[in-house]
């Protein structure tokens, strides 16, 4: 049932990205396109209730909020930014509460390595992609902040849970294809379309990595 479930979502996901910037003509509200942009992540939450992981779906329900708030209206932009702030609080809490441990972390070349690539990727993503002088930038890169310290926590959890630290990576490079859409527009509207499709793909499979991969998490402590 499980498996099914997440087959609806990706179908779902596949769509939207395929079809779903044709629902965001005339003014805002957008009604529609919210609806259908939430809609598989709302599913993945559904997966995480129904394995009783409180922390997991929370995450992902919070970050269906923040794709309908980013579908809503240009105006509730910071908002959906702050609703996945807080998903992104649920998925420390839960990495944190079940991995290894920072310093068991840190003994570990790959994880470390891997570490300082995210940190040094978040300074860069935050300056190249956001202007200074946009009155986003300072809650944009807060925001980008929490989002790479959600990604280095999942680097603690143990090799077993790969998936989810995938997904965290994913889920952190699709947010820089958010802004690269937003602050910079490419003129070429069959270049924009598959740079918007790609960006939304990659995030629907980091959440979907990050659903899949912690499945029984909460259960399993550091097994």
């Amino acid at each position: 049932m499980t498996k099914l479930i997440l087959a609806l979502s990706a179908i779902l996901a596949i769509a939207y990205g395929a079809f779903g910037s044709s629902l965001y003509e005339g003014a805002p509200p957008y009604v529609v396109g919210t609806i259908f942009k939430a809609s598989s992540i709302v599913i993945l939450g559904i997966i995480g209730l129904l394995a009783r992981s409180r922390l997991l779906a929370a995450g992902l329900f919070f970050g269906a909020l923040g794709d309908a708030l980013l579908a809503w209206s240009p105006e509730t932009f910071l908002f959906g930014a702050f609703a996945f702030l807080i998903g992104h609080l649920f998925y420390i809490t839960l990495f944190v509460r079940s991995g290894l441990g920072i310093g068991t972390a840190l003994k570990s070349p790959p994880r470390l390595l891997g570490g300082l690539a995210l940190i040094v990727a978040c300074f860069v993503m935050t300056y190249l992609l956001v202007p200074r002088d946009n009155p986003m930038f300072a809650p944009l890169a807060v925001y980008t902040g929490v989002l790479t310290l959600m990604a280095l926590c999942s680097f603690t959890l143990p090799t077993t849970r790969w998936l989810v630290m995938v997904g965290a990576v994913l889920f952190f490079i699709s947010d820089g294809f958010v802004a690269w859409n937003m602050f910079h527009h490419d003129p070429d509207p069959t270049l924009a379309y598959w740079r918007s499709l790609a960006g939304w793909m990659i995030y629907w499979a980091g959440q979907a990595g990050i659903c899949w991969g912690a499945l029984g998490l909460h259960r399993a402590g550091t097994k």
